[in-house]
């Protein structure tokens, strides 16, 4: 596990965040992405009825993760995944007892910035269409939905995909 600590901001309520840029197994952000699927999956238990999932982001493939602290506790994570073709956010998720602090916004944010440092052009991502605050999040961020890409399917009626051209930062 590599961490690395960055800037600090004050929240509401006098609560401290800081950030901390590391590796696909931290702990910390495997067990808030371990919530989110147990938050999750009974949204999507009926639609799935058993079928596949695409294969999950890797150490190999990732390129960035992103962790929120609260106070010194793990409150958010996001990740950035290289794929041949593009780069992928994947597993945006907040503690719920740290929502609506701005979290995902911010994490997205520095998320688009790590792509731009790595040359990328655009962003893409993947989210279901039983998640209305993911979905209200990327619209109101300036993602444009697109088709749904490989690899997920379009016939499985649960994929909802995003794109976003990053502009270079002034």
């Amino acid at each position: 596990m590599t961490t690395t600590a960055s800037s600090l901001a004050v929240l509401p309520g006098g609560r401290i965040l800081t950030w901390a840029d590391t590796d696909w197994d931290d702990p910390r952000g495997a067990a808030l992405r371990e919530s989110m699927d147990v938050e999750l999956s009974p949204r999507y238990a009926a639609l799935r009825q058993g079928s596949p999932r695409p294969a999950p982001p890797s150490a190999e493939d990732v390129a960035v993760v992103v962790l929120a602290l609260v106070d010194g506790k793990p409150a958010a994570t996001g990740t950035l995944r290289r794929l041949p073709d593009r780069w992928e956010v994947k597993r945006l998720v907040v503690d719920a007892d740290h929502r609506r602090l701005g979290l995902a916004s911010r994490i997205l944010a520095r998320l688009e910035d790590a792509a731009r440092d790595r040359g990328a052009g655009e962003l893409f991502l993947q989210t279901g269409n039983r998640q209305p605050e993911a979905i209200a999040l990327y619209e109101r961020e300036g993602w444009e939905r697109i088709e749904v890409f490989a690899p997920y399917d379009p016939a499985d009626g649960i994929s909802v995909c995003f794109r976003k051209v990053l502009r270079a930062e002034p």
